[in-house]
């Protein structure tokens, strides 16, 4: 299931925004991401997560050619620039499909967040079966709480995810909400 997408072709716009399939070129964009502690703090990475820039070319190219599971990045449409990478997941056997949204600290504040977001929740509602659309913003993560809850996800659930005892090293729990957007709520606003 899924469109064939090239590396840098389309996925989706908004206003503000082209979210397209990443290339090799974005490497650095992901670099910058993935090791900063302040962003990956929140997916228990206190101190970034540690991967070499090879690493993170070689995952760009191993890649599938549709857009979901895939590494997407955001770009503004006024000037090309990067601010962000983004993923969506299939519906998993209970019909949730995951999104996940990360930006560059520069571009905080602004509420490219939520328009991301809102893109992810419209395409999937848009082009699979998903019954609802999942994030799980870690507890102490107020932005993207309040993203959440502007695309109209509901809190459901709140957990504490632990890396396996291999993987544990350089890592800590993460607390984390589960926040759910319905489709039956995003049908009412469409």
């Amino acid at each position: 299931m899924g469109r064939i997408i090239p590396p840098g072709g389309t996925v989706f716009e908004t206003k503000r925004l082209i979210v397209r399939a990443a290339q090799v070129g974005d490497v650095p964009v992901y670099f910058a991401l993935w090791t900063n502690p302040d962003i990956m703090k929140n997916m228990g990475f206190p101190h970034g997560l540690p991967i070499t820039r090879e690493e993170i070319a070689a995952k760009i190219g191993g890649q599938g050619e549709a857009e979901y599971g895939r590494l997407l990045v955001a770009e503004l449409k006024s000037t090309g620039q990067v601010i962000g990478e983004c993923k969506l997941y299939l519906p998993n056997d209970e019909g949730i499909s995951e999104t996940d949204v990360k930006l560059l600290p520069r571009f905080w504040g602004h509420k490219y967040g939520v328009e991301i977001k809102q893109g992810l929740v419209d395409y999937l509602f848009t082009n699979t079966k998903c019954t609802a659309v999942q994030g799980t913003p870690n507890v102490a993560n107020i932005a993207s709480i309040k993203m959440q809850e502007a695309v109209g996800a509901v809190r459901i659930a709140e957990r504490v995810y632990e890396f396996s005892e291999d993987r544990r090293e350089g890592t800590c729990p993460v607390h984390h909400h589960v926040y759910q957007v319905f489709r039956a709520v995003w049908q009412q606003k469409h």
